[in-house]
């Protein structure tokens, strides 16, 4: 295990606690993030980077696993200090997974087929239940007598067990590739959020219960796909039943363009988009959708969920990957942040209803000084970022935003 060393020093113009990697090479580039306090933060990248803190960036464990530095894992999953979860995207796919802080990792998942790029991964650390998605494979990779059908689907995994074991769920409509929806992007590790991911214990076992939106782009680019569904995973076949609701949000159409990082706070879906070549673009939009709450039954099974009946559309200033937002009670105000290659949008003043949204300065200010950045996590008064060139920042909410 190594021990990279980093500095704080303060950024006076914007007041914010920055911590830089000098032990790193600075080529690593972070997407996945996995803040558990605002001490404690893991994060993963390039060239088989892991590292973790426990003392804000003042010092950072490398937890780099043995045989895989030319893997990007663009997603972390951690449950504690000991455990995490990571997905690479890209050159083949694997899952590993550690329960000893990265003394050593186990290969849970490795997938070899040609175009396999994985995207998101998303556990309940209470449940043990979890999905993973990745980019459409065609129907005719896998069966020879579809050779001439243009039908894909998105590749999909479930956990029951806390990560230990990953296996495929049935296709359907629920994860076909459309016009609108034919891509996912893997900038963040948040292109998909969810209600509910859980276990239902009957007399024939234990069932799967999930309910989650994912989102993308496509042709006609902009949608954000709920999906609910619920099985036996000891008969997924003949137990497999779901429900799919997709909501269109408008972004320019082609490749690259849509929606590349979400988070789900109360009643309100968060999405942000854009396109990654074009950083500065006036064509990428936020998007607030209001969600409102609903009952389903599958199989004599009861989910309360959430359906989007409306959204605001923000704009922002260029491409961004991320977001993260907290909530006010005391003022019913949502604030937070957008990253994105060119600058970090600072957001607030974001009443509760989608009415108030409009006519409103939401950007106070954006940090173009700190370039390069992909996601964002809240813990706490803890605001995390990661991005290129090894930049690891930690932004103190009484400093960023003194009225929450």
């Amino acid at each position: 295990m190594k021990k990279a060393l980093a500095i704080n020093y303060f950024k006076i113009f914007i007041a914010i606690i920055c911590i830089s990697n000098v032990n790193i090479a600075l080529s690593q580039s972070f997407r996945g993030l996995a803040a558990l306090s605002e001490f404690e933060m893991w994060t993963s990248g390039s060239k088989g980077t892991v590292l973790f803190t426990n003392n804000s960036g003042i010092s950072f464990d490398t937890l780099n696993p043995i045989g895989f530095s030319r893997k990007d894992f663009r997603d972390i999953h951690a449950v504690n200090n000991q455990i995490a979860i990571i997905m690479s995207a890209g050159d083949s796919a694997v899952i590993l997974k550690t329960t000893n802080h990265g003394k050593t990792w186990k290969t849970v998942y490795a997938d070899n087929r040609p175009g396999i790029f994985l995207d998101v991964l998303e556990i309940n650390s209470q449940t043990g239940v979890g999905i993973a998605l990745g980019d459409p494979l065609p129907d005719s990779l896998f069966n020879h007598q579809l050779n001439h059908s243009n039908t894909k689907h998105f590749v999909a995994l479930y956990t029951s067990d806390f990560g230990d074991h990953w296996y495929p769920l049935p296709n359907g409509s629920w994860n076909l590739a459309t016009e609108n929806l034919s891509s996912m992007y893997a900038a963040s590790g948040t292109s998909l959020v969810y209600n509910l991911l859980n276990l239902q214990k009957t007399k024939t076992g234990n069932n799967v219960m999930m309910d989650f939106y994912f989102a993308g782009g496509g042709n006609n680019a902009g949608e954000v796909r709920q999906v609910i569904l619920t099985f036996n995973p000891n008969k997924l076949k003949e137990t497999f039943e779901f429900l799919t609701f997709p909501y269109q949000l408008k972004f320019p159409s082609g490749e690259g363009w849509g929606i590349y990082g979400m988070q789900l706070i109360n009643n309100r879906l968060f999405c942000v988009g854009g396109h990654w070549k074009y950083p500065n673009t006036k064509d990428s939009f936020s998007y607030v959708i209001e969600l409102s709450k609903v009952k389903y039954t599958l199989k004599n099974t009861e989910i309360q969920s959430k359906i989007a009946i409306s959204h605001t559309q923000l704009s922002q200033n260029g491409y961004r990957s991320g977001i993260a937002m907290q909530y006010n009670p005391k003022s019913k105000e949502y604030f937070g942040i957008a990253v994105g290659s060119n600058g970090i949008d600072k957001l607030s003043n974001m009443k509760t209803t989608s009415m108030s949204l409009k006519n409103k300065k939401l950007i106070d200010q954006t940090l173009s000084n700190i370039k390069g950045i992909n996601t964002c996590q809240w813990s706490g008064n803890a605001l995390w970022v990661v991005g290129n060139k090894g930049q690891v920042i930690k932004f103190q909410k009484s400093l960023l935003f003194p009225r929450n």
